[in-house]
C-alpha cells in the first residue's frame, strides 16, 4: 500500500495494482516529516505511518530547479511555487504525471531548505 493522489484531490492508502489501474500518482512530500503528517492523516487504520525517501527519477533536473527556486522569495506560497514549476515541466515537454509530481516536491525541498537557511541566519 502506497500513499497516492485521489482524483478529488485528497490523498488515501491504495493498493499499486488498484493505483495503476485508475492512474493515480504516488504522493510525494519535501519532507518526512509532512510525508509522516499526511500518512497520519490519511490512515484509516490509526496506526504508525513509514515515510521512506524516494528516490529521484533520473530525468528530474535537479540543478536548473535549485536554481529556479533560489531565484523564488523564500516567502512564496507552496501553491504558486508548486504550479509554476509543474507549468514549466509541461512547457519543456514533460507529461508523465508522476515525473512532474517529483519535480514539484523536489522544488519544495529546495523551498523548506531556503527558508530554514533565512531563519537559522535571521535574514
Amino acid at each position: 500500500m502506497g500513499l497516492y493522489k485521489t482524483d478529488d484531490g485528497g490523498q488515501a492508502f491504495i493498493s499499486a495494482a488498484d493505483a495503476q489501474r485508475r492512474n493515480l500518482v504516488l504522493a510525494y512530500f519535501p519532507t518526512a516529516t509532512e510525508a509522516e503528517q499526511a500518512g497520519t492523516a490519511a490512515s484509516t487504520r490509526k496506526g504508525r505511518i513509514s515515510a521512506l525517501p524516494g528516490k529521484l527519477r533520473s530525468e528530474v533536473p535537479t540543478g536548473q530547479i535549485s536554481w529556479i527556486v533560489g531565484n523564488k522569495h523564500v516567502g512564496e506560497d507552496d501553491s504558486e511555487l508548486a504550479g509554476d514549476i509543474a507549468e514549466r515541466a509541461k512547457r519543456a515537454g514533460a507529461t508523465n504525471a508522476d515525473l512532474i509530481a517529483q519535480m514539484v516536491a523536489y522544488a519544495l525541498a529546495c523551498h523548506r531548505a531556503n527558508q530554514a537557511l533565512v531563519i537559522h541566519f535571521q535574514l
